[in-house]
């Protein structure tokens, strides 16, 4: 994201601090809707609109700054989806992945 700030002509000081604003507001939207889930609400509109536009943001400006191969926009685009995955995985705290862990 830093690398397209800067080919569209931010400084480096304003470059720098985007991807650090953007990945945060998804974190900051995530963990509202987690909290909001441990009360047995799904959370209002304002931490679902951030977490779907700055999602969508962070996985866009991977993959524009990709190289322009399938592998390569993948690739770019993982670290996105994974940290979007790893929030809503986190989001499911009675899920249990490995039943038998808990019998041990």
């Amino acid at each position: 994201m830093r690398h397209l700030a800067l080919q569209h002509g931010e400084d480096l000081l304003a470059a720098t601090p985007i991807p650090l604003a953007v990945d945060g507001t998804i974190v900051a939207a995530s963990m509202s809707l987690l909290l909001a889930s441990r009360y047995g609400s799904r959370g209002g509109f304002l931490p679902w609109a951030l977490l779907i536009l700055s999602s969508l943001a962070s996985l866009g400006a991977n993959i524009a700054v990709a190289e322009p191969t399938l592998i390569g926009r993948v690739i770019a685009g993982w670290p996105s989806l994974a940290l979007i995955g790893a929030y809503e995985d986190a989001d499911e705290p009675d899920q249990v992945l490995c039943p038998a862990l808990l019998t041990s």
